[in-house]
């Protein structure tokens, strides 16, 4: 084989296949999170690709992933059903409850096929709010895109764990 076509193929072989992952935030400026303090994790919507149906199940994926990242760094935690904040806040000072988080899917991109050049993502954000003052305390966003034709087939579901992680870390300082 030609030196400059194995060159060429060995770029584009690795430049298909890395994934790219974008972490941001933390803590507002002033304000200090208590990593020993009991969270309350609202619903999550479920994700959506423009001009489809919903990912059934994605939040709640998402929202159990959260729930095991939290539980794997020691930090109390509950979940409820309701998206809306307002309960949240009331459930958190019923609960004992330091914080509310609140997580979104703000892109969901399910690219089925290895071979479309497109590669699955998966964006979240948190806000994570103080129960008693009600404040923003702290807000964090995990963007993770599966690049180029992999060799993997699956959804964006498999990067529950990693966005999870990503955006906590974040507000918690984690490595």
């Amino acid at each position: 084989m030609n030196r400059y076509v194995f060159s060429a193929l060995v770029i584009f072989l690795s430049g298909c296949s890395l994934p790219h992952s974008v972490k941001e935030g933390g803590p507002l400026s002033g304000k200090h999170i208590d990593p020993s303090a009991k969270v309350l994790i609202l619903g999550i919507p479920d994700g959506q690709e423009p001009g489809q149906p919903l990912a059934i199940g994605s939040g709640k994926g998402l929202a159990s992933s959260l729930r095991a990242t939290l539980v794997k760094h020691g930090i109390a935690m509950t979940l409820i059903d309701s998206t809306d904040l307002s309960i949240g806040l009331q459930s958190a000072e019923r609960d004992g409850a330091a914080y509310v988080l609140k997580c979104t899917i703000t892109l969901w991109e399910d690219n089925a096929t290895a071979w479309s050049g497109n590669g699955d993502k998966l964006n979240i954000a948190i806000d994570l709010y103080d129960a008693k003052s009600h404040e923003l305390v702290a807000e964090s966003t995990h963007k993770r895109t599966a690049t180029g034709a992999t060799m993997v087939v699956g959804t964006p579901e498999r990067f529950f764990d990693e966005v999870s992680q990503g955006a906590l870390g974040q507000i918690y300082g984690w490595k």
